[in-house]
């Protein structure tokens, strides 16, 4: 048998409400906005749709030395 390590890559989507005069301006603001809205734990209540997993990569790691750890 093979080893491998599977990597997942999963998106979750969130949308913040802001005012500014320029898309750029609103990046900013958003961007600063949305790290106090992590800080405070709240950024469920402005996730909007599901999550999206993926496999994103397969390593096959058979003949390496690299940490490997089944737990099946």
């Amino acid at each position: 048998m093979n080893k491998y390590k599977v990597e997942f890559t999963i998106t979750t989507n969130y949308v913040v409400d802001v005012l500014a005069d320029t898309e750029d301006i609103a990046k900013e603001i958003a961007t600063t906005k949305f790290a106090g809205i992590k800080a405070s734990n709240t950024e469920h209540y402005y996730q909007i749709g599901g999550i999206d997993e993926q496999i994103a990569t397969i390593y096959d790691v058979t003949n390496t030395e690299d940490p490997f750890s089944p737990e099946n």
